[in-house]
Order: structure tokens, then sequence, then C-alpha cells
């Protein structure tokens, strides 16, 4: 091989050695993704070891695994489409976190069409009651609210920063 290439390929190497992430779904853990850590400290220096792996559970649709080939499946444009953006937003935050299987389903997106509305007409009252609303000094119950507010604002932007 002449040189040049073999120059050519060692910079290819460097520049995309060590990986920063591998994300994989978690049934890979015991096979492709130990196999392939064990590689990496075999053949590699600590310093082109990866970086991360990240694994996650399977999409399950109303609680069975989403596959396009059993028919059981749902697209994101779709979810929006038939349940609008801020009720797919919700459900899908109330899908799963960590390495549990994200369940979306589809009577809680229902549900959330409904509480999204009832939200936005209570805030249309709010709005529109906002001069009948106790004014003046704040008590108590305000001061701990806004203190619990401003910690969690706080705690929030501190796992960000991490």
């Amino acid at each position: 091989m002449p040189k040049e290439k073999a120059d050519a390929m060692a910079h290819e190497f460097n520049y995309f050695y060590p990986f920063d992430i591998r994300s994989s779904a978690k049934d890979l853990i015991p096979n492709h993704l130990t196999f392939a850590l064990y590689n990496h400290a075999a053949l590699f220096p600590e310093d082109k070891w990866p970086m991360s792996i990240r694994t996650n559970g399977h999409l399950m649709l109303n609680g069975k695994k989403m596959a396009k080939s059993t028919g059981n499946s749902l697209t994101l444009r779709e979810s929006v489409e038939k349940f609008g953006a801020d009720a797919t937003r919700l459900s899908l935050a109330d899908a799963g976190d960590g390495m549990e299987d994200a369940n979306f389903e589809e009577k809680t997106a229902n549900a959330n069409i409904l509480r999204v509305h009832t939200l936005l007409g209570w805030c249309e009252d709010m709005e529109k009651e906002k001069d009948g609303l106790r004014q003046g000094e704040r008590n108590y119950h305000d001061k701990v609210f806004e203190h619990e507010v401003n910690n969690l604002i706080n705690i929030t932007q501190s796992h960000y920063e991490a």
C-alpha cells in the first residue's frame, strides 16, 4: 500500500476515534455492545476506546411492541395529525424513561387533548378575570411558592450545565 494512502487512512481513523457515543437497543447489551467493548479494549490503546455507550428500550404502542411488520406502528407525523402536537408531547413525556420500554398510549393521548383544552380555557378565563384577582403585598404562601419555583429553576439549570 502506498504510504500516502496509509497516512490518509490513519488521519481518518484518528479523526473519528474515539467515537463519542454508540447508541443501540438494550437487547444488544449481552452480544453486540459487549463484543464491541471487548474488541476496542483488545485492539486499541485506551485513548481510542469508546467514550460512551447509550442504550434504550423498545417502543411500545398501547402496551404492545411497535413494529411495522405487525401493523402496530404510529409515526410521529401520524401522532401529531391524530392528536395534535401538544397532546403528543405530553403523551411522549408520560411514555417512560430510562431502560424501561417507552409505551405510547393512545388513550392517554386522547385524554391529553381534553387536558390541553381545559388548561387553555382556564388560562383564558384567568386572563379575563385578572383585574379581579388579589393584588398588593405578597403573603407568606406567595413567597414560599416563589422560592420553590426559583429553586426548581436553579436545579434545572444545574442539570442542563452538567
